[in-house]
């Protein structure tokens, strides 16, 4: 492997990965780094570089690499602490047994041209929400229904030791299939925020683009000019961005506008109960959006009906 802005597996001139330069050893046994699949043959991130990992006999795993190394005594790097922030807040929902994030195996860090990067190495997805709403045709209500319990429980959970995600869209959700049964969990905790701690800087994007919170969308903007709006993304935009999945899940686009009843045109039994969830979800203003308690309280009495 090689860096260049981002983490690169050598490669033949035919593009084979080398074997002998692109290891990892985890718990005394050689793993192969691959690419993910062939949709994404350098790798899968931004401020991150994520791959395979193959080992004979043994289940395949992720395996995710920072692409900011460990700081000189001199300098500092906002995106090496978050990759920090991202290994203890994995470490800490795996501790508590959480089954809707994904399961952090290890950690440790690599030496590539005398820097040092750290990685993370997780259990390996079957694939991610994008990809599986766009390429499956035959989805039924209450299985979408159910995908999006599942990840709000995986909020929840998240919320309950103090962490927001800050990055909930469709790519972060992870499909695992076992002996037929499906199980979606969130991933990608590069952008998670404490509640007690925050790394942001003034005037930075925070979030998927497409994806942002009103305040989010003000950070980036507006907070430089100190114009008194909201730029604090806290648990109230992962309410926010929870209500564009619901929405997505369903429809396949983002909900952005003066959205309407008739934009979501989608019926099954309580629909205009969880429309109007997910109108309350994406308001402007947080004090008009519901608390995550609310949103499941809502979510279990449309469920009593939809789930017969």
């Amino acid at each position: 492997m090689y860096f260049d802005k981002k983490i690169l597996l050598s490669v033949d001139p035919d593009g084979t990965p080398v074997d002998n330069e692109n290891i990892i050893i985890v718990e005394d046994v050689k793993y192969f780094v691959r690419p993910l699949d062939s949709n994404f043959i350098t790798s899968k991130g931004g401020n991150s570089s994520v791959y395979k990992l193959v080992a004979k006999d043994k289940e395949e795993l992720a395996i995710k690499f920072s692409n900011y190394s460990r700081p000189t005594a001199k300098g500092k790097s906002q995106g090496y602490s978050r990759f920090l922030n991202e290994i203890s807040g994995l470490k800490e929902a795996n501790e508590m047994g959480f089954p809707n994030v994904i399961k952090y195996i290890t950690d440790d860090v690599i030496s590539i041209d005398d820097r040092d990067f750290p990685y993370i190495i997780m259990e390996k997805a079957d694939t991610d929400l994008k990809e599986y709403l766009l390429k499956t045709t035959e989805i039924d209500i209450p299985e979408k229904f159910l995908l999006c319990k599942e990840i709000f429980k995986a909020i929840k959970d998240l919320h309950s030791i103090h962490i927001y995600h800050r990055d909930i869209k469709p790519d972060n959700i992870l499909l695992f299939i076992t002996e037929d049964k499906f199980s979606w969990k969130i991933a990608d905790l590069g952008l998670i925020k404490y509640r007690e701690n925050d790394f942001d800087y003034i005037g930075e994007k925070i979030g998927p683009l497409g994806w942002f919170s009103p305040e989010a969308t003000n950070k980036f903007i507006t907070e430089r000019y100190n114009l008194g709006h909201d730029c604090t993304i806290d648990e109230y935009s992962d309410i926010f961005m929870l209500g564009e999945l619901f929405w997505f899940v369903f429809r396949l686009n983002i909900p952005v506008g003066q959205i309407q009843n008739n934009d979501f045109n989608i019926e099954f039994p309580d629909s205009d109960k969880y429309y109007t969830l997910m109108r309350s979800m994406l308001s402007h203003s947080k004090q008009n959006r519901l608390s995550l308690d609310i949103v499941g309280e809502q979510l279990d009495v449309i469920g009593k009906n939809l789930l017969i």
